[in-house]
């Protein structure tokens, strides 16, 4: 009944809106409810968090660490860096590429009964944890900041929504991490379909002019599973796509859209966007097909 009678609220807000929605309708290829809704918060050092925030529903992740201390996430997507974690393990054999030494790639093949064993490095840390995590790389790195560690308020740990995610065999033979990562199958494995479980990787290798951060192939955000999957179809980084979507409110509101109803409306329905499955089905390429549905 509480659903019916939604559903007849908003089709009667929006019958005494029909001439203004005729020429404002929402067409970003995203729900309005995912785009406003806290995982799809922007945070570099343009856009910082208060000294003060701290995520209310942060959880302990119950993975393979890289630590005896406790690393939380928020809950959302604490479950979802489990159920990758688990899918990884499943995965005994996977083609992935490394540098041949003359400037292109050679294809390798990996293939062991123990899966792709993924160990999370770091989750949330706060703005007091972060400040000490800056200051002592600054301190190693001659007082330089290159932009490898964000101040405190820059940094996307401080949401709960962020998290450094490696292998057990490089986390072994590492002191630290660097771009060397990417040789690994788990690094490429997690590029490949982060996204099918709300995630993103957040610091490409082409877009560091864009983020203002060096590439980091372990460097995991989670955005949702339709925000993900619309980053991964278009290619774009979070900044390009936080102005995209913002131009296109914008847009619809100058038409005549209404928010509320916007949301009202979609919240009598199933969410839009994209749907993305990884496919049992391989292309010559060895890599599992996906399937993207609007």
């Amino acid at each position: 009944m509480k659903r019916m009678a939604a559903i007849l609220l908003a089709l009667t807000l929006f019958a005494g809106q029909t001439c203004a929605l005729a020429e404002a309708t929402w067409t970003f290829n995203v729900p309005l409810t995912e785009l406003q809704s806290d995982h799809a918060l922007l945070v570099n050092r343009e856009h910082m968090l208060d000294a003060t925030f701290k995520p209310a529903d942060l959880v302990k992740v119950n993975v393979k660490s890289a630590s005896s201390s406790k690393v939380e996430l928020r809950e959302v997507a604490a479950l979802a860096l489990e159920q990758m974690f688990a899918d990884a393990a499943a995965v005994t054999e996977y083609t992935y590429h490394v540098d041949a030494g003359d400037g292109t790639t050679k294809e390798k093949q990996f293939s062991s009964s123990a899966g792709l064993r993924l160990l999370l490095k770091s989750g949330f840390r706060s703005y007091g944890t972060q400040k000490t995590t800056y200051n002592n790389y600054l301190a190693r790195n001659g007082g330089k900041d290159d932009g490898i560690s964000s101040p405190p308020g820059a940094s996307e740990h401080q949401t709960g929504l962020a998290c450094d995610v490696l292998s057990v065999d490089y986390n072994a033979n590492n002191q630290y991490m660097n771009e060397s990562f990417y040789q690994t199958p788990e690094a490429q494995w997690m590029e490949e379909n982060c996204y099918t479980y709300g995630f993103i990787m957040r610091y490409p290798k082409d877009k560091v002019d864009i983020t203002g951060v060096p590439y980091e192939p372990w460097h995991m955000r989670y955005v949702g599973r339709e925000i993900a999957g619309y980053i991964k179809t278009t290619g774009q980084s979070l900044e390009e796509f936080t102005e995209a979507w913002q131009a296109s409110l914008e847009a619809f509101k100058a038409a005549g859209g209404d928010t509320d109803a916007q949301l009202l409306l979609e919240s009598t329905r199933q969410g839009q966007g994209l749907e993305s499955t990884v496919l049992d089905v391989y292309g010559d390429d060895g890599d599992a097909e996906i399937s993207l549905a609007f």
